[in-house]
C-alpha cells in the first residue's frame, strides 16, 4: 500500500553558513520517513546473512547517518 505524500513548507531562520547543511538534513530525514518501511523490510531480509558484532540498533543508526552524509 502506497501512502499519500504531501508537501510541507516550513519557514525557519538559520545562519546563512548553515542553510545548505540544514536543508540537506531535513530532506534526508523526509526521504527516510517516506522509505522507512521499505528499508526495514530489506533489513529483515538481510538479517543473519552478514556476520557482525554490531547490534541492529547500531546498524540502523549507521544506515540513517549514511543518508545525511
Amino acid at each position: 500500500m502506497v501512502e499519500e505524500l504531501v508537501d510541507v513548507v516550513i519557514h525557519v531562520k538559520v545562519p546563512k553558513k548553515y542553510a545548505e547543511e540544514f536543508r540537506k538534513e531535513v530532506e534526508a530525514r523526509a526521504w527516510y520517513l517516506a522509505h522507512k518501511k521499505e528499508l526495514f523490510e530489506n533489513l529483515k531480509k538481510l538479517k543473519g546473512i552478514m556476520k557482525t558484532d554490531k547490534s541492529w540498533k547500531e546498524i540502523k543508526r549507521e544506515l540513517y547517518e549514511g543518508l545525511i552524509d
